[in-house]
């Protein structure tokens, strides 16, 4: 079965976290929630002109691809500025389709049927992202992959892409943008159906490949923009983690990288 991936709320790290040195340890973890914390912070403060604006459009600037985009670059300047612009609108605007998703009838998910209806999976968000982002000079890509999203258990084998995002070159280096996973997350309803709930999410912007490779991989093992060679077995393979909890938990991505690799 296909299916469009969406992010569990608070998914806890896979592996209880062992504390031999006590206080020391929970000291250390405090600092990293500190740092992180005000990583976040910072970007919230760095944008808020940017976001506020992305926010605030109106009506008569949603009524095409071009009219969005002609509204959203007047606030920006770089093309970390334009892809922001661009995350913000499209987590404020469109919503995620659980109904879509529960009966697997996914509808027009091109940017034109997206900006129309409103609703998308993760398709739709992927290629509203790229149209937007192209018409305002942006070097982007829809990626196709695989992801440990809603639905995902632990040693779960892929064998089917089920998840879409964007890449995006910015100063000469690509990053992974997630608008679906930023517009929202998913709970389980009373029917074991997905329900959503729309909660903008600061993680999945301008994301590291090294940090986004442990709940995303691309079919082509190319677009993970990584600096090793990694599989999709060694994806599976690799604890889960977001790239907030990798900052608070104070691990080295690339040292868990190679143990995945070695399937340890």
């Amino acid at each position: 079965m296909k299916r469009y991936s969406l992010p569990a709320r608070y998914r806890a790290a896979n592996k209880a976290q062992e504390n031999p040195h006590g206080v020391l340890v929970v000291f250390i973890l405090f600092v990293l929630v500190c740092l992180l914390s005000a990583s976040s912070a910072v970007a919230a403060t760095q944008f808020s002109t940017i976001d506020a604006y992305a926010r605030a459009c109106p009506a008569n600037a949603k009524t095409s691809l071009d009219a969005v985009a002609n509204y959203l670059r007047k606030s920006t300047r770089t093309d970390l500025e334009k892809a922001r612009s661009i995350y913000v609108w499209l987590t404020a605007n469109i919503s995620y389709d659980a109904k879509a998703y529960n009966t697997e009838i996914y509808g027009d998910q091109s940017a034109e049927g997206v900006l129309k209806s409103k609703k998308a999976v993760c398709a739709g968000f992927a290629e509203l992202y790229t149209a937007l982002g192209e018409r305002m000079g942006l070097e982007i890509r829809t990626i196709i992959g695989y992801s440990k999203g809603y639905g995902y258990n632990e040693d779960d084998a892929f064998e089917d892409t089920d998840h879409a995002w964007n890449a995006i070159l910015i100063d000469d280096k690509w990053r992974l943008f997630d608008a679906t996973w930023g517009e929202g997350y998913g709970t389980e309803g009373n029917r074991g159906q997905l329900v959503c709930v729309k909660q903008f999410e600061e993680q999945w912007f301008n994301v590291d490949p090294e940090k986004f490779v442990f709940t995303h991989f691309a079919e082509n093992p190319a677009e993970n923009f990584l600096e090793i060679k990694f599989t999709l077995k060694a994806y599976e393979q690799l604890p889960y983690y977001t790239p907030e909890q990798l900052v608070r938990f104070g691990h080295n991505p690339y040292a868990l990288m190679l143990r995945a690799t070695q399937g340890k």
